[in-house]
């Protein structure tokens, strides 16, 4: 039973790296035209990794050994030729939020305020454009999450159902 609910936990996973990378884009597109940061210079895109991690060996990890609920099951005995099949259970995490370093985008303005002494100043190296595209590919990474959650809660109301 445990296998089963760990479907709505790696979905739960996905849904939190998602949320994280929304924010993260969010956070670009808002600071496409900032010019001054705490750190100094231009404010510097952000991109967040992912890193793909055993769901079972973490789970079991978490609950300090206490019990291998996670613990591999064949209950279709296809480890009767020899060949034990066990797929591992992958979800994802934030693995790191990474800085792009790329020089920033320099535009003749000389009476801006942060203007250097040839009238230049520093811009975001942040291309509307390729931030919306992130956006829309992680609000769909979003809904799959979404709709994987939702068909393991039908399966586990369908299950409770057959046993009412």
């Amino acid at each position: 039973m445990s296998n089963f609910l760990s479907s709505f936990d790696i979905s739960g996973y996905g849904l939190s790296a998602q949320r994280v990378r929304v924010n993260t884009i969010s956070q670009n597109i808002a600071n496409a035209q900032t010019t001054r940061t705490d750190e100094g210079g231009p404010y510097r895109r952000k991109e967040v990794v992912f890193k793909a991690i055993n769901f079972n060996e973490e789970f079991n990890k978490a609950i300090n050994g206490m019990s291998e609920s996670a613990k591999y099951q064949d209950p279709l005995n296809e480890g009767e030729f020899g060949k034990k099949v066990n797929p591992a259970i992958m979800s994802v995490i934030v693995d790191k939020i990474s800085r792009d370093d790329r020089e920033p985008n320099l535009k003749y303005e000389p009476n801006h305020p942060d203007a250097d002494a040839n009238g230049y100043v520093a811009y975001p190296n942040i291309n509307p454009v390729i931030e919306m595209a992130d956006l829309v590919e992680a609000t769909r990474s979003y809904q799959a999450n979404v709709a994987a959650f939702e068909s393991s809660k039908n399966m586990a109301n369908s299950a409770i159902s057959l046993l009412q």
